[in-house]
C-alpha cells in the first residue's frame, strides 16, 4: 500500500508540474528590437567661411566639408552612433534655369523613391518656420524599405541650392529604427529653421 501511495504522489507531482500555469513560461518570447539610446538634444554652429551659409547641427555629428569644384561641395552630418549620415550637396547656380533644373532633377529624384513609399508628405519651408530668404520643399518619405526617410531642398532663388537627404550606412528596416528617424528629423527641422544664406 505504501509503494502505491508514492507512486500516486510522484504522478500526482508529475501531473502539477505539466498543468497549463506553467505553460506560459515555456511559450517562445515575441521577436523584439535592439535597444536604440538616442544621444542628448544639443546643438552648436556651423561656421565656416569656405560655405556660403550657416545652420545649427547637433553635437553628437561630426561635420565633414568636401568641395569637389567651384559649383558644387559635399557637406556630410554625420552620426557614428547612429550609423547615419545628413548628406547635402551644395551647388551654385549661374542664373534662373540652373535653378529650375537643379528644383527638377530633384523632383525625380524624390519621384524614384515612390515605389517603395507607402505615403510621401511634403512641407514647405515657411510652415516649418525657415527664414525670411529660404524657400524649399521637405518631404517625408513613409516605408518600411525606404532608402532615405526625409529629403529637403532649398534655395535663396537667385544663385544657392543645397539638397539634403538621410542615409543609413546598412540596409534599414524602418519600423525598427524609426526612433532613430523622428530624431534625425528633428535635427534636420533644427537645421532647416535655423539656416541662413550669408
Amino acid at each position: 500500500m505504501r509503494k502505491v501511495f508514492i507512486a500516486l504522489s510522484v504522478f500526482a507531482l508529475f501531473f502539477a508540474a505539466c498543468s497549463s500555469d506553467s505553460d506560459e513560461s515555456l511559450q517562445p518570447k515575441p521577436s523584439g528590437y535592439f535597444r536604440i539610446d538616442l544621444p542628448a538634444r544639443q546643438y552648436q554652429t556651423l561656421d565656416t567661411s569656405v560655405l556660403p551659409f550657416t545652420f545649427d547641427y547637433s553635437t553628437s555629428a561630426n561635420m565633414l566639408i568636401d568641395s569637389k569644384s567651384d559649383t558644387a561641395t559635399w557637406v556630410l552630418v554625420q552620426y557614428p552612433s547612429l550609423n547615419a549620415t545628413i548628406e547635402m550637396l551644395y551647388k551654385k547656380a549661374a542664373d534662373s534655369s540652373d535653378l529650375t533644373r537643379f528644383m527638377l532633377a530633384d523632383k525625380e529624384f524624390v519621384e524614384f523613391h515612390y515605389q517603395k513609399a507607402s505615403g510621401v508628405q511634403t512641407h514647405d519651408f515657411r510652415e516649418l518656420g525657415a527664414k525670411e530668404n529660404v524657400s524649399g520643399l521637405f518631404y517625408d518619405i513613409d516605408g518600411k524599405e525606404v532608402a532615405c526617410p526625409f529629403h529637403y531642398w532649398m534655395t535663396d532663388q537667385k544663385h544657392n541650392f543645397l539638397r539634403a537627404t538621410l542615409y543609413f550606412h546598412f540596409t534599414p528596416n524602418n519600423d525598427s529604427v524609426q526612433p532613430v528617424i523622428d530624431s534625425l528629423r528633428k535635427d534636420a527641422l533644427k537645421m532647416v529653421k535655423s539656416f541662413e544664406w550669408r
